[in-house]
């Protein structure tokens, strides 16, 4: 007892006083001493190395929107997360963040004001810390994208007038409102309206059947319940994602506003368990998919974004799924605005439900064109594409679209009469004269600004643009939606229009066709006299007295804002993702086969290679067997560059962990079942998908159909050009007077086509450069 005693007293440190007896001596006088404390070197903490760091996870630092932010706090080595504090603006944040079970230091910034915001983290003992500017936007956006267009009419609850005065023009009527599926009308001018969520369970009598995941229809997969009236678990099927986790088959969809626009989440959700974005529950994986939509148009609406959102193949492996109306081409034709709108909805994806692993994005047609030109404006915001009947971007896919319209318009004419369907198909670079006649009653309307439709249903004609009767009315057309980048013009007619890239001066029209013998010198010379332009207002130039008739001649400074922003997309950055390119061979169509080699081209320029670019293609529009094929395969190829840790460059990483049935491929059916899909080998004789031209690539333009204006070289007969082709002294003089400054050097660069560089037009059109991406300064 003694012994247990003192060694209790030493390991307090006091100092007392016992007698000899007590302490265990063998008798004495009983005088009194001190026992003296038994010291030690206290122990010792690790010395604080390094500096701490602040991390938005979310979203740049400087492009953060809805007041919020999701960060992460990287302590020095050896720092103690109990000694840190965190204020933001003076405002004590130290609640919000926390050292959690994944080992990092998290927590959300709630509450930052439009603006600049000062982030201050600190370790009291050590006297370290780090500052980081946080910059909030609101949920309107304009983060980089530009001016939002207006009028923009908001959806609400239930259908209801809205009165339409675009501002100084001193025009206004009213229109029938959208129905948004929300629970409340907006609530401001920015279309803002309260969430709404929906929450659906999959019956236990439906566990295991193949009954899709869209809750409509007859027999729905999914029933939608009240998450105050759960079901019992008894009554719920269970659900196990891609990466073994069994939960609960819950979903629920989140309809939200954001941009003036509205998005969708779907997602496994339990509301009767946790979800913080450090810990989400388990039937995510962790993966997003982003369905994109198809079409074109110059919407004035705001608009539910639709079912899509109910993929089956990613639903059932535990994918989150996400689309927005900003990236529905139908309603919205300006990819620069709908790569803002992915970066927020991204942002708020990661504030409410945690770190996102990889995104993958599919569509067809103008959903192809919302998943290259994304990847190409913001590398890193989308991982892997799945493209479908695919167009590298909008703004060059219209270069065609205006030619087949002069060649349609000019066949009209006596000299253009005389071509027979044959010449037409080689003047074209189809395989047939009636390819470009699809463009024409396709996409030739949607280019004209006086249509009321293009800005949407219901559109009142009473304040859109007249030449004459409105001039300054709402002009409604494809390319109007994209003057926050384009600029604008005030045209020969004095009326103000969008400042447009699209040029054929120098354009020698059917000169392969020429060259192969196809048509003849006069009938060479007769088409590019006669076959004019279009103008802003859709006016063809060969309807005038004039001859020759007039080419369109843009501005550089329309075509450079177009290059430096990956509006027209970028070669070099889209080597940063897979790309599997969904190819069919259809019959008469605007989604002509070239298109996929035209992609090829651009990333051959770029990187002297497409490793990235994986065909699968098809006889017939892509079948469900070919699509469930190609997302498994996107998904281990994203998998695999995911658990790539070297320091190889994404490129690299890309083109390495690429699976090894990626290849191409070709089926001659449609792929609607898993014996459909035999390969018979891409280009090979048996494949039907062949790569055919277009008007511009006869004419001597680029594969990669990229120069929106060509630069020129003086007129020379003598050239290699015309193959031998003799022309009359007659025929020259006529040729010289439409090529009064030269003809096409497609050797040579466009004009304006700059080097792609990171891009706002926030300040204006045009652009301004985008600074480096902030990060955090040491105290």
């Amino acid at each position: 007892m003694r012994d247990i005693l003192r060694a209790g007293l030493r390991v307090l440190g006091l100092c007392v006083v016992v007698t000899l007896a007590s302490c265990g001596g063998s008798g004495g006088s009983g005088v009194a001493l001190p026992i003296l404390p038994q010291t030690s070197p206290p122990p010792t903490s690790p010395p604080v190395t390094g500096e701490l760091e602040i991390r938005t996870l979310s979203n740049r630092a400087d492009m953060l929107s809805d007041g919020d932010a999701y960060v992460e706090i990287v302590l020095p080595k050896g720092a103690d997360a109990l000694d840190l504090a965190v204020d933001l603006d003076g405002r004590d944040l130290g609640a919000a963040f926390a050292l959690r079970p994944n080992g990092r230091v998290l927590g959300t910034v709630s509450g930052l004001r439009e603006g600049r915001n000062l982030l201050t983290a600190t370790l009291k003992t050590a006297k370290k810390g780090a500052r980081l500017a946080l910059t909030n936007f609101g949920r309107a956006g304009n983060i980089f994208a530009g001016v939002p267009i207006q009028p923009w009419v908001c959806a609400t609850r239930a259908p209801s007038a809205a009165l339409v005065n675009p501002a100084g023009t001193g025009l206004s009527a009213t229109v029938i409102t959208q129905v948004s599926g929300l629970d409340a009308d907006p609530v401001d001018a920015d279309c803002n309206a309260p969430t709404r969520f929906t929450h659906y369970y999959q019956p236990k009598a439906k566990q295991g059947t193949d009954c899709g995941y869209a809750p409509v229809g007859a027999n729905p997969c999914f029933v939608e319940y009240d998450p105050a009236k759960r079901p019992a678990d008894a009554e719920i099927a269970d659900f196990t994602n891609d990466r073994g986790d069994t939960v609960k088959s819950l979903l629920r969809v989140e309809l939200g506003t954001m941009g003036r626009s509205m998005y969708q989440v779907a997602v496994f959700f339990d509301p009767a368990r946790p979800w913080t974005p450090w810990a989400p529950q388990k039937g995510w994986n962790g993966k997003v998919l982003w369905k994109m939509g198809a079409s074109a148009s110059g919407n004035r609406f705001q608009q539910n974004p639709g079912l899509a959102i109910f993929d089956d193949n990613a639903l059932r492996a535990g994918y989150m799924t996400v689309n927005s109306q900003l990236t529905n081409h139908n309603d919205n034709n300006n990819e620069f605005l709908a790569t803002e709108n992915i970066m927020m909805v991204k942002e708020h994806v990661i504030d409410t439900y945690g770190e996102i692993r990889f995104t993958m994005a599919d569509g067809g047609s103008g959903g192809s064109m919302m998943q290259t030109v994304p990847a190409s404006v913001m590398p890193g915001l989308l991982d892997g594409l799945q493209t479908g009947v695919s167009y590298p971007d909008a703004v060059t896919t219209w270069i065609e679209t205006r030619d087949c319209g002069i060649l349609w318009r000019y066949y009209m004419t006596a000299a253009g009469t005389g071509l027979t369907p044959a010449q037409r198909a080689a003047i074209e670079g189809h395989p047939s004269a009636d390819h470009c006649t699809t463009w024409v009653y396709s996409f030739l309307a949607p280019q004209n600004p006086v249509l009321a439709a293009n800005c949407g249903p219901g559109f009142p004609d009473a304040v859109v643009y007249d030449p004459a009767l409105r001039p300054t009315g709402v002009r409604c057309s494809i390319h109007d939606v994209m003057t926050p980048v384009l600029g604008t013009v005030v045209d020969v007619d004095r009326n103000v229009k969008p400042n447009l890239p699209y040029d054929n001066a120098g354009v020698q029209y059917g000169l392969k066709a020429l060259r192969a013998g196809t048509i003849t010198p006069e009938q060479f010379v007769a088409l590019n006299e006669g076959v004019g332009s279009w103008d802003a207002d859709m006016v063809w130039s060969g309807d005038r007295v004039a001859v020759p008739a007039p080419r369109a001649r843009a501005l550089p400074s329309s075509m450079s804002a177009l290059y430096r922003s990956g509006l027209v997309s970028v070669g070099r950055n889209l080597a940063q993702v897979p790309i599997i390119d969904l190819r069919p061979q259809l019959g008469v169509d605007i989604h002509m086969t070239w298109r996929t080699w035209q992609q090829r081209a651009r990333l051959d320029a770029a990187n002297g290679q497409h490793d990235n670019h994986v065909v699968r293609a098809s006889g017939a529009y892509t079948g469900p067997a070919m699509f469930r094929q190609t997302f498994l395969m996107m998904d281990r190829w994203l998998s695999a560059i995911e658990r790539d840790k070297s320091g190889d460059t994404k490129e690299r990483k890309v083109v390495k962990n690429k699976p090894a049935d990626a290849v191409d491929f070709c089926i001659a059916g449609a792929g609607n079942t898993e014996a459909e899909l035999v390969d018979v080998g891409f280009e090979s004789a048996a494949c039907p998908v062949k790569p055919y031209e277009s008007v511009r690539i006869v004419s001597g333009g680029p594969l990669s159909e990229d120069v929106f204006k060509c630069q020129l070289k003086p007129l020379d007969f003598a050239s290699a050009d015309y193959a031998g082709a003799v022309f009359t002294g007659a025929q020259q003089n006529r040729l010289k007077a439409v090529f009064t400054d030269g003809v096409c050097d497609w050797r040579k660069p466009g004009v304006g086509q700059v080097p792609w560089t990171p891009t706002s037009f926030r300040g204006g059109p045009g652009g301004q450069d985008l600074p480096a991406v902030p990060v955090s300064t040491p105290l």
